[in-house]
């Protein structure tokens, strides 16, 4: 028997060696032992129980509602109907075919689920649908509802064929607290990878860190809106660092930056933290859209910047901003080129702010309702 069990234990031992499987604790008795696997888990108590307690009162139709694979579930049934219900989120990893990956994406949905009942009708489900259907349309990739409901602050980064500028609104008191830019009109006209990166590691450099970056899927990142080919393979290489080098800084990722904080290992993978909103969606919102070309936003942006929050109305659909005085004289030193520039960066983290995080409906509205009015 002791013999037995040395041997399960070093093939044990090796495996995790391997990273086949986690394993925190073994224990040796004269009954056949089950494998304690590990999930490593930053979900709360509370949040572990309302996991637990959907997935051991939900039906077959329920657990659909989940990123979960058929087989899968049929797995989880059948682990319960054997062993009785999940006592952990450990236990849940000893269901054939689950991994820690599918769980903790498990996880997530059943958190970020708003609705607390077992089943949905057919009118809720629509609704539901419905509503993933326009956050779809808004952002890509999806946030999680983790980042959202953790969210502090975004960073607006516009990028064009005249430079780049970026805006960090702060979630409390919807506060501007960082709005600049930088020109490539005085850049040479060829400029290598290597020319690139040094360029772009200078601007990431001064752009703030925040919880999101968000960029625009802007048609003008289309071959055919460039003066030539060379402009456009120069601005997706721009656009390829920026998105790799914002999402992998520790200054700017927050989950590198409390990994480093606490000294805990590593993670496996990196968390995406940058985002693209849809092309025109800031331009509706604003009203600087004519058909399908963008106009001058310095009326609009001077208008925001000049609204006094406690006295005035603002006329446009959106969150009314705090913005402090020397960014105000900042921007009005500028030209009207580069005050365009700043502008769409500003619009840019407004409007995600706006659909995203306060979920305006005043904003959803203006924007979807342009849209169907230019469907028609």
């Amino acid at each position: 028997m002791h013999l037995k069990c040395l041997l399960q234990k070093t093939f044990i031992t090796n495996l995790t060696k391997l990273n086949i499987i986690r394993v925190v604790k073994y224990s040796v008795s004269s009954s056949n032992d089950a494998n304690s696997f590990y999930f490593k888990s930053n979900f709360s108590k509370e949040e572990q129980t309302k996991i637990l307690n959907t997935l051991n009162d939900s039906n077959t139709n329920h657990l659909s509602r989940f990123r979960v694979p058929k087989n899968r579930i049929k797995n989880i049934h059948s682990w319960k109907n054997k062993k009785g219900p999940f006592r952990s989120l450990h236990e849940v990893l000893e269901v054939d075919g689950l991994g820690e990956k599918l769980l903790h994406r498990i996880c997530e949905d059943i958190i970020n689920e708003k609705c607390d009942n077992n089943t949905l009708d057919s009118t809720e489900l629509t609704k539901n649908n419905s509503k993933n259907k326009r956050q779809k349309q808004i952002i890509t990739p999806p946030i999680n509802g983790q980042i959202l409901n953790k969210l502090t602050s975004a960073v607006g980064v516009h990028l064009s064929p005249i430079g780049i500028s970026w805006a960090k609104l702060s979630q409390e008191q919807n506060k501007l607290v960082n709005w600049n830019f930088d020109s490539f009109n005085n850049l040479p006209k060829k400029m290598m990878p290597n020319d690139n990166f040094d360029m772009v590691i200078n601007i990431i450099r001064k752009i703030p860190s925040s919880d999101v970056y968000i960029f625009e899927t802007s048609p003008s990142m289309g071959p055919q809106n460039q003066t030539s080919a060379s402009a456009y393979s120069q601005q997706l290489e721009l656009s390829a660092m920026l998105f790799t080098l914002l999402n992998t800084s520790v200054h700017h990722n927050v989950t590198l930056r409390n990994v480093n904080d606490t000294n805990t290992p590593s993670p496996t993978s990196i968390e995406n933290r940058v985002f693209y909103l849809k092309s025109r969606l800031s331009a509706r919102l604003f009203s600087t859209l004519v058909g399908q070309e963008k106009v001058a936003a310095v009326t609009t942006i001077n208008e925001l910047l000049n609204n006094n929050v406690e006295t005035s109305k603002l006329s446009l659909p959106c969150t009314k901003i705090m913005v402090e005085q020397q960014l105000k004289v900042a921007f009005d030193s500028q030209t009207p080129v580069n005050k365009e520039l700043l502008g769409q960066a500003l619009m840019l983290v407004i409007t995600f702010m706006d659909l995203c995080v306060y979920k305006n409906p005043a904003a959803l509205d203006a924007v979807f309702s342009v849209s169907k009015k230019n469907k028609k």
